[in-house]
């Protein structure tokens, strides 16, 4: 009789998490965007230095949700800003431009405003809904350059999304936003001045 209980107390655990009611942990997520440029016709010139800001009140996308929904938070981890610089650095050498720490070139600066990682109440999960927005400022020989960016993503799931699959997400987002600001023509008008 004992060894029924325990096969089927396996068997609703089993059940539960192919229902979508697993218990799922906290996450910090580890995050690695890539910004796609085109190259232009006429390469950039010039020399940038980069900074970035993460602006957002808390560490905190959302929650993982399922049973535990309070309980399961995903976060962002200290290599956040670092992570979204190396890949906007990278973007800007692809066009052309020379990347350095000085402070005596060109600003570029980029503020993290939002991410946010959500899924519908309820203990199943059938889609994340992800929102990004970047601030991008440049300042140039006395001028300035605004601009803002937002990217909004929508993944269908079977089940809820393992640590991985959340970082891909993620990472979809980032580098959504951050490819929209390098690709935007106004910003790259700016940067072409002088």
């Amino acid at each position: 009789m004992k060894k029924a209980s325990v096969i089927l107390l396996g068997a609703l655990a089993l059940g539960g998490c192919a229902l979508g009611g697993c218990a799922l942990s906290p996450q910090e997520v580890d995050v690695n965007p890539r910004v796609a440029v085109e190259k232009p016709v006429e390469q950039l010139q010039g020399t940038v230095s980069v900074t970035v800001y993460d602006e957002r009140l808390s560490r905190s996308l959302g929650s993982r949700g399922g049973v535990y929904y309070s309980t399961n938070a995903i976060t962002t981890n200290d290599r956040l800003t670092l992570a979204i610089r190396s890949a906007v650095e990278l973007g800007l050498r692809e066009m052309g431009l020379r990347v350095t720490e000085s402070e005596e070139v060109s600003q570029f600066q980029v503020y993290l405003d939002d991410l946010e990682y959500l899924v519908p109440d309820g203990s199943y999960i059938t889609q994340v809904d992800l929102k990004a927005k970047v601030r991008v400022r440049v300042m140039k020989e006395g001028q300035r350059f605004e601009g803002v960016y937002s990217s909004e993503i929508t993944e269908r799931v079977p089940k809820a999304p393992s640590d991985e699959k959340n970082e891909e997400l993620i990472d979809k987002v980032l580098s959504d936003v951050l490819s929209r600001a390098l690709a935007d023509p106004s910003l790259t008008g700016f940067l072409k001045q002088g």
